[in-house]
């Protein structure tokens, strides 16, 4: 192939095999390399290339060290995934991580990471991101959030920051010193929710957050039925700029939803 060609993502799905929102999933996470022209994502051929030598062969993109959907079968429950329960992260491998970084949705992403991994060692599926600092990954930091927002089993995430140190008030933990507030209310995502999470790996780890679809969907519910002006604001923010979407997905969900008119009105603005 010539090298310096530009593929778009439909043709690298065919080439690897998979399917487009795995692809995309691999964009979006950074394990891909690809560039943006215009709104839309391109992978030069020489990256695609480099990337697959580093796995040995094609069929190898798919091993489970790679971040991809999410592979648990529920977010709230035990996991027969897990293999013998490991030692989970301590609060130096915390601290180490999170040493030199000041962006803070890498560092968000960081713990939210490290929280997973020991959740799991726990055997118990990993929490998902969701809310404010879902929102907040989705628009590249634009969006501004206190707290880390997360789905799954709070008995799990309880035992991980209670060992790090962290304070817990009502359902929320704080740690004053690193400047974090983490909530995890419980709480299950729906299966075809689940089926668009995606793994962003960062120092070693993998961060699982809801796909950006659903996240809009959120928003677009607090803008209709809360009459929420934030939250219209920043599901048009994710319509209009997010460089690809599921339509269908997202119009048939929010026809569900009742919020199907608002979606209308925000992608007549999309380019």
């Amino acid at each position: 192939m010539p090298m310096d060609e530009l593929w778009d993502v439909a043709r690298v799905a065919e080439y690897l095999g998979v399917t487009e929102r795995t692809v995309y999933n691999k964009v979006r996470s950074g394990d891909l390399p690809a560039l943006k022209v215009g709104r839309l994502w391109r992978v030069r051929a020489v990256d695609l290339e480099t990337w697959l030598s580093r796995r040995g062969s094609r069929a190898s993109s798919s091993e489970s060290g790679v971040p991809g959907p999410y592979p648990y079968p529920e977010v709230a429950g035990r996991t027969p995934l897990a293999a013998e329960p490991a030692a989970i992260p301590s609060r130096a491998d915390l601290e180490a991580a999170l040493a030199g970084v000041e962006d803070i949705v890498e560092r968000r992403l960081r713990l939210a990471g490290l929280l997973a991994k020991g959740v799991v060692a726990l055997g118990w599926s990993a929490p998902v991101v969701v809310g404010g600092f879902a929102v907040q990954y989705h628009t590249a930091g634009d969006y501004r959030t206190l707290d880390i927002d997360l789905v799954g089993a709070s008995e799990p995430v309880a035992q991980v920051l209670e060992s790090w140190g962290f304070v817990r008030e009502g359902r929320h933990w704080y740690d004053a010193e690193l400047k974090f507030a983490v909530e995890v209310p419980g709480g299950q995502l729906d299966p075809h929710e689940r089926e668009r999470v995606f793994a962003v790996r960062v120092s070693g780890v993998d961060a699982y957050v809801l796909g950006i679809e659903d996240i809009i969907i959120d928003r677009l519910n607090a803008c209709v039925h809360w009459t929420d002006a934030e939250s219209c604001r920043w599901a048009k923010v994710m319509v209009v700029t997010a460089p690809e979407l599921d339509l269908a997905y997202l119009e048939q969900r929010a026809e569900t939803e009742g919020v199907a008119d608002k979606l209308r009105e925000m992608l007549a603005d999309r380019p």
